[in-house]
């Protein structure tokens, strides 16, 4: 099974196309939405990770949704989590929606799931202490 996380971007002129239902339809991607603007008449953009059974066939799926014109941008970052600057104070989970940093009760310590996270940096801008940032891979 390949996998990749990427935003989608969809121009107000195609919002209304069954685009990502034939997504599935027609390469059997599987679809996990993790943060979804959709509003008819203006600029839509999800952020998804795609499943499949090959890598081929998550760049034929790709390749589909550029030729219907959804610009597709792959988010092959990282959240980097400096233990030494973080303080545990909690405040980046408050802003967290996909629960990916969250806090360990027992311990009281920040604990950070990558696959939950969808790249908002939200986060690194709640972290006074700047024990949070972004790397791009």
């Amino acid at each position: 099974m390949s996998k990749k996380r990427v935003e989608m971007v969809f121009n107000p002129d195609i919002v209304k196309n069954p685009i990502t239902y034939n997504l599935i339809k027609i390469y059997d991607i599987e679809i996990n939405i993790y943060l979804a603007k959709i509003f008819p008449e203006e600029e839509g953009h999800l952020i998804v990770d795609l499943k499949a059974d090959s890598v081929e066939v998550l760049d034929q799926g790709i390749s589909y949704l550029e030729e219907e014109g959804v610009e597709v941008r792959l988010l092959e970052k990282s959240i980097i989590f400096d233990e030494e600057k973080c303080i545990n104070c909690g405040a980046c989970t408050g802003v967290c929606k996909t629960g990916a940093l969250t806090m360990d009760t027992r311990k009281w310590e920040l604990i950070v799931d990558q696959e939950k996270c969808i790249f908002c940096e939200m986060c690194i801008s709640a972290c006074f202490v700047n024990a949070l940032s972004m790397e791009i891979e």
